[in-house]
This record gives structure tokens, sequence and C-alpha cells, in this order.
């Protein structure tokens, strides 16, 4: 409905009710007019009875009363007219024999005790009477006095006169009256009604198309604009109005064309109202700058996944993933993050160039675009996975491996693939340049002959790394190394050879150890091993094992083949010691012991050995 039709159902509405009102006042006024009308006339027929009853007592005709009576209830409109003696007067005078001077009902009988008047009116859709019962009362004052006659006091009621009025006509009266009025108004109101529609129009046809554009603006379509009124203030609104849609669909189409692009075309994929496409576009960049600077201040590559897991889960609400690193120079891939109680539907570790179909095509594959697209994925049920390569640099490729298990989480997912895609670019030159450091870093705790970790590895650890591990209740085995009899190695067959045999023992405990350790080379032939959360059995178990697989190895140098044994000495931190420096120094001494009792054995440290040394050092 448009506005023009509203305005004038309420105006209408408005006046309607108005034109109620009035009516009812003017037919309630009609009405009671009505009645003190036949009032009036009733008041005066009683008081000529009065006066013409008392005219033929004092000429001494009362006898002729009935006949007088007879005559006044013949009146036009008089429909019945009749006389009640009270009793005082029916006691003085003698009861009347005349029919029209008893009480008829219980409002004579009311009228004569309380000497106050009774009017009664019955109303139906053809007939309309009043009854009206009105007291005569003793008084002096009357001409001729009333108790010169009477033995009565005064106010006494004497008697009482009823009559019955035909009031139809004035009824008619006045419901004529009242036609002609309601005829009236509503020639007056449909005048006024055609005359405000006309009047209107123009602002309500203006004020329509107005709010027809906005309606469409607000849907999303900057393509319409508002028609020019008739009157001069609708045609600079409908101006105004057009200016500001275009150069809010110029602004927006801006935006749009040149800044969807960077967040990967996300936000048009949804919905297509500009304005909302603009506001979450803005909202990416903002949100992936303040990310940006987030990542550009953090010291480690470990604290930009932390940022890159809080965004995908809390950000993108991506509810199961995989981080995956990939070493491309090793082929090999490790995870950096996994949604707890969540099984990937890939697990890849090594022979990643050949076997991954994401990072040999580097494109984003999707379990979603054709059955087994994937044939190394073996998801469950209705899962679903979609992966997202990256490319770091030469050494570094991640994968984000996203896990869903209905629609729902699918389309959010694919809705999410451009803003994650350039959250990842935001992260490339970052996690690069960490990664860089990490390689430069790693070299400089490196040590080049074997390949182990050196001094300066043990030293960091110590300081960054170790505090963290006691918070969390870690505990440690700490294994001093050292080759039997090395000096002889170097003097007879030379450093080269020397070098080869501390190769030969730096690879036999790489091959011995597992993830929980790391390996350190202390100085010349002596070699550190951390392990972690360690048993008894375990470290002894590792330690035997470095300790037999190394006396195995045949070495042959200037046609002569001999074979070399280590010595180990272990203590545990902080069972042993709570300072990790003396328990290493413990270890140490658990070395010498082994080579003071025969070297080629493992020697557990116990506090036995701090005899007869200079305990102050340990």
């Amino acid at each position: 409905m448009n506005s023009n039709k509203k305005i004038t159902i309420i105006i209408f509405s408005m006046v309607t009710l108005l034109t109620i009102v009035i009516v009812a006042l003017v037919a309630l006024g009609s009405r009671q007019s009505g009645y003190d009308s036949a009032k009036k006339r009733a008041y005066l027929t009683a008081d000529i009875v009065k006066k013409s009853l008392t005219s033929h007592m004092v000429n001494g005709n009362m006898d002729q009363r009935e006949t007088f009576l007879e005559g006044i209830s013949q009146l036009n409109e008089v429909n019945d007219l009749w006389i009640i003696r009270a009793k005082s007067v029916s006691k003085q005078f003698g009861q009347s024999k005349l029919t029209n001077e008893i009480p008829r009902d219980e409002i004579d009988k009311d009228v004569l005790e309380t000497g106050k008047e009774e009017v009664v009116i019955k109303e139906s859709l053809t007939n309309a009477t009043l009854r009206i019962t009105i007291p005569y009362t003793a008084s002096s004052q009357d001409k001729p006095n009333c108790l010169s006659c009477h033995n009565a006091q005064e106010g006494e009621v004497l008697g009482a006169i009823s009559l019955t009025f035909d009031i139809q006509e004035d009824r008619i009266s006045s419901i004529a009256v009242l036609l002609n009025i309601i005829a009236i108004i509503s020639l007056f109101l449909i005048f006024i009604l055609i005359y405000i529609s006309k009047k209107i129009k123009p602002y309500t046809t203006s004020f329509d198309s107005i709010t027809e554009v906005l309606k469409q603006v607000h849907e999303g379509d900057y393509s319409v604009r508002a028609k020019a009124g008739v009157l001069k203030e609708d045609k600079e609104a409908s101006a105004w109005l057009n200016e500001l849609i275009e150069k809010l669909e110029t602004v927006l189409t801006g935006i749009e064309k040149n800044l969807t692009a960077f967040v990967h075309n996300r936000s048009i994929n949804v919905n297509n109202d500009k304005l909302l496409s603009a506001k979450e576009i803005i909202e990416d960049i903002s949100e992936i700058y303040n990310y940006k600077k987030t990542i550009e201040t953090d010291l480690t590559k470990e604290d930009i996944y932390y940022r890159l897991i809080q965004v995908l889960k809390d950000k993108l609400k991506i509810q199961e993933f995989f981080i995956f690193e990939t070493d491309l120079i090793k082929d090999e891939r490790k995870v950096i993050f996994a949604t707890k109680d969540t099984t990937p539907c890939c697990n890849l570790s090594n022979n990643i160039k050949e076997r991954c179909r994401a990072e040999r095509t580097d494109t984003i594959v999707s379990s979603e675009n054709f059955p087994e697209i994937c044939r190394l994925a073996t998801c469950k049920n209705d899962t679903k996975h979609i992966c997202i390569p990256f490319l770091i640099n030469d050494q570094k490729n991640v994968i984000i491996h996203i896990i869903c298990h209905d629609q729902e989480c699918l389309k959010h997912v694919k809705y999410q693939i451009g803003i994650i895609k350039k959250y990842l670019e935001e992260t490339k030159p970052i996690l690069e340049s960490k990664l860089l450091m990490d390689v430069l870093r790693e070299r400089n705790l490196v040590d080049g002959l074997t390949g182990l970790y050196n001094r300066k590895y043990l030293d960091e650890f110590i300081d960054r790394k170790l505090p963290f591990e006691l918070r969390e209740g870690t505990t440690f085995a700490i294994m001093f190394l050292d080759i039997d009899y090395f000096k002889m190695i170097n003097d007879t067959y030379g450093h080269d050879a020397g070098d080869a045999i501390l190769q030969k023992l730096a690879q036999t405990m790489k091959d011995a150890v597992s993830e929980n350790e790391f390996i350190i080379r202390f100085g010349g032939e002596e070699f550190l091993i951390i392990m972690k959360n360690p048993t008894e059995e375990s470290a002894l178990k590792l330690a035997n094992k470095i300790n037999q697989d190394f006396s195995k190895l045949i070495f042959t140098f200037n046609n002569e083949s001999f074979s070399k044994t280590v010595s180990i000495g272990y203590s545990f931190f902080p069972t042993d010691t709570d300072q990790i420096w003396k328990c290493i120094k413990f270890a140490d001494l658990s070395l010498y012991e082994a080579k003071d009792t025969g070297r080629n054995k493992v020697v557990r440290f116990k506090k036995d050995l701090l005899k007869n040394k200079d305990t102050s050092s340990y």
C-alpha cells in the first residue's frame, strides 16, 4: 500500500471517528431534548389539571371532574391520564369511586409515599413512550390556599397525576435531524478527502519513490536511481539521493575491484551487497595488517606458527586442522600442529615430493572435487579433507590440512580459503626470514666435522629451554662419552684418521638415539648425550647399545685394521643433583671412573665416586 492511500485512510479514519462522536452527541442531545419537551408538556398538563380540580372544588361541581379528566386524556400525544388520591384526602372527603383515581402500580404508590416524581421511558424500534407521575403537595402559598380546604400540613402529599405520552414523533423528528447532519458531514468528509488526497499526492508519490529506491539500495542494488518529483523540494531530494547513491556505487565498486583481489575474492563469494563486501574486505585487511605487524616482532618460527594457529582457530573458525612442514631437501614432513583427538586423512612423513598431490601440483586439493582425488588420503565415513599447500622457500613447504564432517563445515572452509592464502602470503617473508635465521643459528650451533650440536647449543639449551622443561616436570639423563686411546690414533695414523673415527662415532650415536635425545660434541673426542624422561633401564640400554655398536666397527688405515671402544659415564637430573652443571660433572666423573677401571665400559654415577675426590669441585 502506497503512502497516499495510507495517509488518506488515516485522515478518513480520524474524520470518521470525529463524525461518529458528533453524531452520537447530537443523537443523545436530540433524545434528551425530546424527553425534556415531553416532561414540560406533562408539567403543564399536571398544573392545568390541578387548577381545574381546585376550581371544580371551589365551585362545588366535583361530580363533573371525570368528564374533565377524560377530556384532558383525549389531548394529542396524551395516551393516558389518571389521578391518585392520598389516604388523607380519601379519609377527609371519602373514598373515590372513579377508576382513574386509584393507584395503578407501585410507581403511583411510591410517589404518594415519597413525594418525588417518577419518570419511566419505554422504547422499541416502532414505539417510544414517556410515563411521568407528578405529586401534588399541600402549600399555603397556592391560590386558593390548599390548607384552607384540606386537613393537611405544609408539604404533605395530597395526591398525584400520572400521564403517559407518545414521544415517537419527537424521536422521528430527532432522527430526521440526525440523518440530515450525517448527510451533510459525509458530503463534507468526501470533499475533504478528495481535496487532501490531491494535495498530498505529489509528496507521497515522491516519498514512495525514494522509499523504493532506498529499499533496493539496502538490498545491495546501487544501480537504481530515484525519479524526479513534481515539486521543487521533491526534485532536490531526488537529485541529492541519486548523487549520494552514485558516489557510493563508485567508491564501493573501486573498493571491490582494487581490494577484493588482495584478499583472494573471499567476500564476493557470499553476498552481492557492495557495502557489506567492502566492510568485510576492510575488516580482513585491517586484521591481516595487525597480524603481520605482530609476527614481524616475534622472535622464533614457533611464535609465528602459534599466531597462524590462533588465526585459523579463533578468527576463521576452522575446527579441525593440521599444519605440516616439509623439509624439501631431506624430503621429510613433520607435524607443526594437530587438533586434539583428530586423525588426519594423510599421514605421510617421507617421500613427500612424489606422493603428496597438493605439494607435487602446488594446488589446493579437495576431496569434494573428485572421488579419491588423493588416493593416499584415507578419510573415514563421510569425512572430507582440503589441503592448502604453500611454498616458503627452496627448503621448506607448508601444508594446511583441514578436516570436515559435514557440508556446512565444508562450505565454511571453502569460503575461508582465500583469506587463509592471504594470511599465508603475509606469513611467508617473515617465516622465511626466521627459517634463514634458524639455518644460520643452526650452523653456528652445529659442529662442522660431525654434524652434531656444539657447546654453544648446550649453553642455549640450559639457558632457554631447560627452565620450561623443568616446569613441565621433565627429567633428564646426562651421558659423557670418550673414545678410548684416541690420542694414539692421531699420533699413529694422523688427524684425518682421527676425524674419520669421530664421524663414525657420531653416526653410531645418531642411529642409536631417538627424537627424545640430542647429542653434543663437548670437545675433542668427548661427547654429551641428553636423554629426555629416561628410566634407569632406558638409559643403561642406550649407553650399552652405543658402546657395543661402536666396538663392532672395523677401521682400516695404512693397511692396518683395528676397532675402537668408548667409555661412558652417566647421571640423572634432577635425581642426582638439582644443578645441571653439577650433574654434567657427575657424568664426567663417572666417565673417568670407567677409564680408570679398564675402559670400554658404562658406569652409572654413584655418590661413592665422590670419595677421595675434591668434592668442592662437584
